[in-house]
């Protein structure tokens, strides 16, 4: 199984509010998380200078490809704010995955021996007996 990494911003814990079902979409600049479409996933919030750490599952859908009116439309489903790291470039795209059944895990688990810029391999750190 795969998990996808989720950086936080700052104060906002971008893994946590997916999990949580707070957050509806992640966003992407690019295709990123094609191969995952469809998929159910591993949820990993990275930060700098913490440990990854597998925080919950979801899957991932088709996404949609916004321009940066409609990205600031759906602010309140994304949650990324104006002038985030994650925010839209003028004149850009972004992808927004739409995120389907998130469950988080009643305690995170760490996945730092697992490594990768966009997804990493958990097949051996999730929970063997959670419903997938």
């Amino acid at each position: 199984m795969k998990g996808i990494n989720i950086a936080t911003d700052g104060l906002v814990n971008y893994a946590d509010l997916i999990v949580s079902g707070k957050k509806y979409y992640e966003t992407r600049n690019t295709n990123s998380l094609k191969p995952y479409i469809g998929k159910r996933v591993g949820i990993i919030e990275t930060k700098r200078g913490k440990k990854a750490q597998l925080v919950g599952y979801a899957t991932i859908g088709e996404p949609q490809v916004v321009n940066q009116k409609t990205f600031n439309q759906l602010m309140p489903l994304h949650l990324v704010s104006p002038g985030s790291k994650f925010d839209i470039k003028p004149g850009k795209t972004k992808h927004l995955y739409p995120i389907i059944d998130p469950i988080k895990l009643p305690q995170p688990i760490d996945a730092s021996s697992t490594r990768g810029i966009v997804a990493r391999d958990i097949s051996d750190i999730h929970y063997n007996d959670h419903r997938l």
